[in-house]
């Protein structure tokens, strides 16, 4: 079973560092997201969120990693995520302390999804915290990094699009499955973890 100090040792190690560079002009919008990690009895939990319900979000009610879109004042993607963080469940990051690596950029696979470029970040919950949601987060849990280890992405999403079936693979989790771009993301972050 891999504990806490074995899982930073491996990521610090194995992931890139993360670049504090200036948000670039793009031809897509872009968004940073935050795997945000604790130790609980030495073990290592990924904090996942659940959007609230909203008819105008695209993402409305997905599970999903705590983060957000690109803002002007945002000198850095860095900087979008632990603003995003701080402003959806209230944890504020360090971008000296907190951030240990960054996961390659992905975007939505989807052609019927707004286009964005999503920069994932690892990073290390303060000692002491406490989680306050906002408006936009309905829920908030922590899952288990061996569980997901383990479990793999053993469930599947499925949803229908008139008579047209699709599905996705997925994490199982106490709200549901973790599907599309949040399973995505989880899945790299994982390859770095034996």
């Amino acid at each position: 079973m891999i504990d806490f100090a074995e899982t930073l040792e491996q990521l610090r190690s194995r992931l890139p560092r993360p670049q504090q560079v200036r948000i670039a002009a793009e031809s897509i919008p872009q968004a940073a997201v935050a795997l945000i990690l604790r130790e609980t009895a030495g073990v290592p939990e990924l904090l996942v969120i659940q959007r609230a319900e909203n008819p105008r979000d695209h993402w409305s009610g997905h599970l999903a990693l705590p983060g957000g879109r690109v803002e002007v004042k945002d000198e850095s993607l860095i900087a979008t995520a632990a603003r995003e963080v701080e402003e959806e469940v209230g944890i504020e990051l360090s971008i000296a302390n907190h951030f240990v690596g960054q996961l390659r950029a992905i975007s939505p696979s989807s052609p019927s999804l707004p286009p964005i470029r999503v920069t994932p970040f690892v990073v290390i919950a303060p000692r002491a915290f406490e989680l306050r949601l906002s408006c936009e987060v309905g829920a908030a849990f922590w899952t288990s990094i061996v569980a997901l280890k383990q479990t793999g992405r053993s469930v599947t999403k499925t949803l229908s699009f008139g008579e047209t079936v699709y599905q996705w693979p997925a994490y199982p989790s106490e709200r549901g499955p973790i599907w599309g771009i949040t399973e995505r993301i989880i899945s790299d972050f994982l390859s770095y973890l034996d």
